[in-house]
């Protein structure tokens, strides 16, 4: 079985030694995992260094044909439209957003043109969803549902499927939009109950998901480096454990992943 991870964020080695492409790399050999989608730095991340993000990241991901780059964009700019067309340039096939970190309302009004262009470029936009010290009117998973209503075949996952705190309103999104198929549990960070209670779901809650949604709408994610291989080893021995058929497995450690990014949808 193929493990395609989503949901690696890589830096610098300037910023993070610990997150690099490099880092990235030895931890999907120790954990076995064949291909992963490693996200750009967010502008703020980087902006010491006097460097592009996106442009960074797809210059060093040159040397590697097994991390697929997803872009990152800056909500303080007018060009959103035009940022999400940049990096489809690029070679992206996804955009990471994380409206809590990022200061932005997922409806607000800037972001419309970005989303239009997302949804014609077929672009995967990966939401951060779950408490992040912010205003959680910004950043609420039931707005997620407005999203689907207002781009009906925009593609997107909800990242860490809201977390323990906002769980069933994520199920609830996932479960009202089923029928359009393009928006994804992101199954990261949420089976280690030491580190990351405040999001541990558990292996129930990933049974109940797959069986009110599917598991072809359950996507895996490292959320490396803030989980390092230990974290990552558990959450796939976990869902190997669970009460699924070995297709249903197989489809959230990387079918799902790899039917999105290689275009065999």
């Amino acid at each position: 079985m193929e493990i395609f991870a989503n949901h690696a964020h890589v830096f610098p080695r300037e910023c993070r030694p610990e997150g690099t492409i490099e880092a990235l790399l030895e931890l999907m050999d120790r954990c076995h995992i064949t291909r992963a989608v490693a996200f750009a730095p967010f502008v703020d991340q980087v902006q010491n260094l006097g460097i592009d993000p996106n442009e960074w990241l797809a210059q060093e991901l040159e040397r590697y044909d097994n991390i697929y780059g997803f872009g990152t964009i800056d909500p303080s700019k007018p060009d959103l439209a035009k940022q999400a067309e940049t990096i489809a340039r690029l070679g992206f096939k996804g955009v990471k957003l994380h409206p809590a970190y990022q200061r932005f309302n997922i409806m607000a009004d800037k972001l419309q043109d970005f989303y239009a262009a997302a949804e014609e470029l077929g672009l995967l936009l990966c939401f951060h969803l779950g408490v992040h010290w912010h205003r959680i009117k910004d950043y609420h998973p039931l707005l997620c549902d407005e999203l689907a209503y207002f781009y009906p075949k925009l593609k997107f996952t909800m990242e860490h499927v809201g977390g323990l705190s906002f769980f069933f309103d994520a199920l609830a999104v996932l479960t009202n939009n089923l029928e359009r198929g393009n928006i994804y549990a992101g199954i990261t960070s949420v089976l280690n109950k030491d580190k990351n209670l405040l999001w541990y779901l558990g292996p129930e809650r990933m049974e109940l998901l797959a069986s009110l949604i599917g598991s072809e709408q359950m996507i895996f994610g490292l959320d490396f480096p803030y989980n390092g291989a230990a974290e990552v080893q558990e959450a796939i021995d976990v869902i190997m454990g669970l009460s699924l058929s070995l297709e249903d497995k197989a489809n959230i450690l990387g079918g799902n992943l790899a039917r999105l990014l290689d275009g065999t949808n």
